[in-house]
């Protein structure tokens, strides 16, 4: 199956070791909250809904014929369960590693902390144990640091695919984290590294879950960091990077951010390579045989049973592909054997092809099309809360030659986004395939980050201006 497995892999490399596993196992949600006391760290309790504006998609997020659930409002939320796999990172080795990605090095580049979290979350209305890992400073002054949000790509669709598990993420968050920041990467529901199987597959390319476990991720940093063997604490700031399926999540935080997690302040967005209008990218999926065919497939075998249409793939697939799919995702984090070399018309219903040759007509085509529409963030019904800061905004970032996620269908994602209000900075790496544009656009998106950080406004000039594609800094 092409899928970008190893979207961040190779972006850095560094050896890192794995230890003893941590319970996931929840308390009840009537239990007093085990939100730590910190002498040194203020914590400020998660909060869900609570205006006018948010209060009709926490209350009713359920989309495309799902069972009605609403979000809930819990003090746990954010919670640490546990941790495991520390590993202490020498300043010296994220110097050798930030200057082969061109990153300009700061005066001061950190010793960092490397560990992954289990932590709570929820999803569809009910409390769950989800894995991430973080990494920060351990040889700063006492005090705050920021938080960054890391968001991978395509890696699997179940438990023993989840990234943390990899060494090049634990490198990548690692150098990030010498840069002074506390970066998180959750490893997304459906993708637990340790505490036992989730039970069902992770919902690939579902907005919602992925952003909400994200934001929840955010709030477990404050949580690590007050316990007393750290000497920092977290503010309520973050940032999200995300590259290919992990840019659609992140434009999903944008989006979801305002209504799950109004603590907090997001400061800045960056999303790569990302499918942003998942409607059209199937639609073209659906009319040719592309790379991104095999992303449909994942897609609705994959997500279906988040939505409660897992019994309906017949409706989708052609036999036996309808039942040997799903047991294939759950079997492999590349289970593209089982199609590998198909056609639409070997892979598909015909109906659902016909319905594709016209978007409209994809999209009325329940729940199938209404999934797709759902989750793009160009036809999605959820409205954006647009920030108050004059510092926020996203830098979207494409790649000329990428032939996974379509650049063309993207370069009107980014103008649809910009006509709809969202206050953007276009990037496109000259040259660069779906994985060459994250790593060549580097530089540029550690001094987005940090400019946003700065709370400096993007140049007037290059908001929703979307220039020729260019060379990216990091280019070989």
């Amino acid at each position: 199956m092409r899928t970008d497995l190893t979207f961040w892999c190779g972006v850095l490399s560094l050896g890192l070791l794995a230890c003893a596993a941590p319970s996931s196992e929840l308390p009840d949600e009537g239990d007093k909250p085990t939100i730590p006391d910190s002498a040194r760290c203020t914590l400020t309790k998660p909060r869900v809904g609570g205006s006018a504006d948010s209060d009709g998609l926490a209350k009713a997020p359920a989309q495309c014929g799902q069972t009605p659930f609403a979000w809930l409002d819990s003090p746990r939320l954010g919670e640490v369960n546990g941790t495991d796999m520390r590993e202490e990172i020498d300043a010296s080795a994220s110097r050798v590693l930030l200057a082969l990605s061109k990153i300009q090095i700061p005066a001061t580049v950190h010793d960092v902390a490397v560990e992954r979290l289990s932590y709570t979350t929820q999803d569809r209305g009910t409390l769950l144990a989800a894995t991430s890992l973080i990494a920060y400073p351990t040889d700063m002054p006492k005090g705050k640091v920021d938080i960054l949000v890391v968001l991978h790509g395509t890696s699997g669709f179940t438990d023993k695919c989840a990234p943390s598990n990899v060494k090049d993420t634990r490198a990548l968050v690692a150098a990030l984290a010498a840069l002074g920041y506390a970066v998180v990467a959750p490893d997304y529901i459906g993708q637990r590294a340790v505490g036992g199987p989730t039970g069902f597959l992770h919902p690939y390319l579902a907005g919602q879950p992925t952003a909400i476990a994200s934001l929840d991720a955010v709030r477990a940093v404050a949580r690590r960091l007050a316990l007393p063997d750290s000497s920092l604490c977290s503010g309520t700031r973050f940032a999200t990077v995300g590259g290919s399926q992990g840019g659609h999540a992140a434009l999903w935080v944008d989006r979801l951010w305002p209504y799950y997690a109004p603590e907090l302040t997001q400061v800045g967005v960056v999303a790569t390579v990302p499918p942003a209008d998942l409607l059209a990218e199937s639609a073209r999926a659906l009319t040719s045989t592309v790379p991104a065919t095999n992303n449909v497939v994942a897609f609705f075998a994959a997500t279906s049973g988040w939505y409660g249409a897992g019994g309906r793939l017949s409706e989708v697939f052609l036999p036996p592909l309808d039942e040997e799919l799903p047991v294939a995702l759950a079997m492999s984090c590349d289970p593209g054997d089982k199609f590998k070399g198909k056609t639409i018309g070997e892979l598909f219903q015909p109906a659902l092809l016909a319905a594709a040759s016209k978007q409209e007509t994809l999209r009325a085509l329940s729940p199938w099309g209404c999934m797709a529409s759902e989750n793009g963030l160009t036809t999605t019904s959820v409205k954006r809360i647009s920030p108050a800061s004059p510092g926020y905004g996203i830098l979207y970032v494409t790649g000329e030659a990428d032939t996974l996620v379509n650049t063309e269908i993207e370069r009107h994602s980014f103008d649809t986004l910009c006509q709809q209000g969202m206050r953007m900075q276009y990037l496109e790496c000259a040259g660069a395939s779906h994985t060459k544009a994250t790593t060549w656009a580097l530089p540029e998106i550690v001094q987005f980050i940090g400019d946003r950080f700065a709370n400096l406004p993007m140049a007037a000039d290059k908001v929703c201006v979307r220039p020729a594609a260019s060379r990216c800094s990091a280019t070989p």
